[in-house]
């Protein structure tokens, strides 16, 4: 009982310590200082633990603990908390729960037996194998501990229950040069760095109050990793001082305006206000630009800024709101713009043998021309899951059930597509033209003559809300030719600063993995545009309604470390957890059980009575 009440406060203090780093409502941007401390009790306690129910436990109620803390604002997610906040705690903490038996594997041994296990280890080392028994070793456990944590917060984060929320990464803020380092590891390398330094101080620890005569050999592994931590954390500076002062020099360049209307579309039974507010917005800063002798490029509204479904609404916008339609707004600015909305699709499907027709509805940016027409759309991708979209919902029964019971209708349909936006731009004195021209003399004088008098474009990648924090989303966006993200985000309903600025940092890690510039334009905040390096070059303050003019700096596309291999150090961790499961399991001492004099007497008697049988 006593060791089930460290276990329960050991990981209840490490979820405290890391909910306390991640940007909250007493630290806006968090506190990265945390975060060296988090993951001390949590190492410590695991030395302890004596059976691996003990050490599902443990990991589950840090994993919960972070989650419900950090993520508390999930609660306001309409009505749907039971599962934003409640299956995605539980989802989560389950997870953690089962990469606490992976965490247990370097204990096991020797926390579970008894004395007889130092006589199989003398026995197994006498039998000349070419491989020693390193589970218990300081050297493989701080290795160890750090790549599993590494791979447990990689595996929260991908997939279509994927939460990247809570993670060590998201607390790193006010250390922008560790941040450099996303643009060859992602987010893990700042991950697997951190739980490192928790690893290797937890060790010091047992070690300053462990028996001095029996820990040379294990303070002597540990100082080994504690060069190696060194070593790493030296390139890391070295790479990010180089990195965040940098200077680049912008291609391209876009005067953009992005509208924050602040304003909550669920709770409006229009979007009439929101529409004019928004209008209002964009009028004030094209008057503004205009008396500096500047023009916008584009104009970008937040998501779900109107509610009625493309295309069949296209006419309607033309003259709604009455005040002045939408698609007459945007002919009077004559900018290209960006809005939040939906579209929808019949799709006919076969079900027993009959068709019928089922709509499928997709959270859109939507894209004007300047002339005020409907252009296309770009759906989203990822959607929210327990929010946007549920599972098996497309099955009658279970649709039925979910309208009846839990009140919810329809979820969204994830997009299929990515989706580009090449909008007009002006180029910079560092603009280099293609190193090849190709004359085709298939084509007319004329059409040549069109094709190279065309504007000069940037290729816009828009990825909506949740869509960027998703490195299966935003790798794909930028491979096959993004050279600027624009995200649209609704995140009003959350009503808390942490929400607005948790989601921000972890979409700002974009920009330096390609480093490429993004530019957020959100309903309620945060508003912002951040450079190749992340640093912020203007922003609007949150849960106001206003708008941000700014000229939008746009880079020669570099293919970084990341953008090439992608999440290649999860990978690599994956590789040494099944190496270890491996070797653990051909590693096994066939010793550690010897029969008690008890079992061996009656094995004896039945023996004899054997033979007297025989005979």
């Amino acid at each position: 009982m006593e060791l089930i009440l460290q276990v329960i406060f050991s990981s209840v203090f490490s979820g405290l310590m890391l909910s306390a780093a991640i940007p909250n409502e007493f630290y806006l941007f968090g506190c990265p200082v945390y975060t060296l401390l988090a993951f001390i009790p949590l190492y410590l306690i695991y030395n302890k633990i004596k059976d691996f129910k003990t050490a599902f436990l443990a990991f589950f109620i840090q994993t919960l603990t972070t989650h419900l803390i950090s993520s508390f604002w999930l609660a306001y997610f309409k009505d749907f908390a039971i599962f934003t906040l409640g299956a995605s705690a539980l989802g989560t903490a389950v997870i953690g729960g089962a990469f606490g038996l992976f965490f247990y594997i370097p204990y096991y041994t020797s926390n579970c037996q008894n004395k007889l296990n130092e006589y199989s280890l003398e026995n197994y080392a006498n039998h000349g194998y070419l491989f020693r028994i390193v589970r218990n070793t300081p050297l493989f456990r701080i290795l160890y501990f750090a790549s599993i944590y590494t791979l447990y917060e990689w595996a929260k984060s991908v997939g279509f229950l994927g939460y990247p929320w809570g993670t060590v990464s998201s607390a790193m803020y006010k250390w922008p040069i560790i941040m450099q380092t996303a643009s060859i590891t992602g987010t893990y390398g700042i991950t697997f760095m951190t739980v490192l330094f928790n690893a290797i101080a937890a060790e010091a620890f047992m070690l300053y109050y462990g028996d001095s005569s029996l820990n040379k050999e294990k303070a002597a592994q540990t100082l080994q990793v504690a060069k190696l931590f060194g070593a790493l954390l030296l390139l890391m500076l070295i790479h990010g001082i180089i990195q965040y002062d940098l200077p680049r020099k912008p291609v391209k360049e876009l005067t953009a305006i992005t509208v924050q209307q602040n304003s909550d579309p669920w709770k409006e039974e229009s979007d009439k206000s929101s529409i004019l507010n928004s209008q209002r917005l964009t009028k004030d800063k094209i008057a503004e630009l205009e008396l500096q002798g500047r023009k916008a490029d584009l104009v970008v509204w937040s998501e779900g800024c109107l509610q009625r479904a493309f295309p069949a609404s296209e006419k309607y916008y033309s003259w709604y709101p009455s005040e002045k339609p939408l698609a007459d707004f945007v002919k009077e600015i004559n900018v290209p713009c960006i809005f939040g909305g939906s579209v929808v699709k019949t799709q006919k499907i076969t079900e027993r043998g009959k068709q019928r027709e089922r709509k499928e509805y997709y959270n859109s940016a939507l894209l004007y021309d300047a002339d005020g027409h409907y252009r296309g759309y770009y759906a989203k991708n990822h959607l929210v899951p327990f929010a946007e979209v549920l599972p098996f919902m497309e099955f009658p029964p279970v649709h039925a059930f979910m309208q009846k019971v839990v009140g919810i209708s329809a979820g969204w349909t994830p997009g299929n597509q990515y989706v580009y936006f090449d909008v007009p731009c002006r180029i910079t004195q560092n603009f280099k033209l293609p190193a090849v021209k190709d004359i085709d003399l298939t084509k007319s004088y004329e059409q040549q003559h069109l094709e190279e008098n065309k504007p000069y474009t940037t290729r816009i990648a828009c990825p909506i809300c949740f869509d960027d924090a998703f490195t299966d989303i935003m790798r794909p966006l930028f491979l096959n030719g993004t050279e600027l993200f624009i995200n649209i985000t609704d995140d009003s309903w959350s009503r808390k600063d942490s929400s607005e600025l948790q989601h921000f940092v972890i979409a700002s890690y974009r920009a330096i993995e390609y480093r490429t510039t993004l530019v957020r334009s959100s309903n309620a905040g945060y508003s912002v545009v951040v450079d190749p390096s992340g640093k912020i070059i203007a922003d609007l303050p949150l849960f106001e309604d206003a708008a941000l003019s700014c000229d939008i700096p746009v880079y020669k596309r570099t293919m970084t470390t990341y953008a090439r291999f992608g999440n290649w150090l999860p990978y690599l961790c994956i590789i040494i957890f099944f190496s270890c499961a491996i070797w653990s399991y051909f590693d096994f001492v066939p010793y550690d059980y010897i029969p008690s004099e008890r079992k061996s007497k009656k094995d004896k008697k039945k023996k004899k009575k054997n033979s007297k049988n025989k005979k």
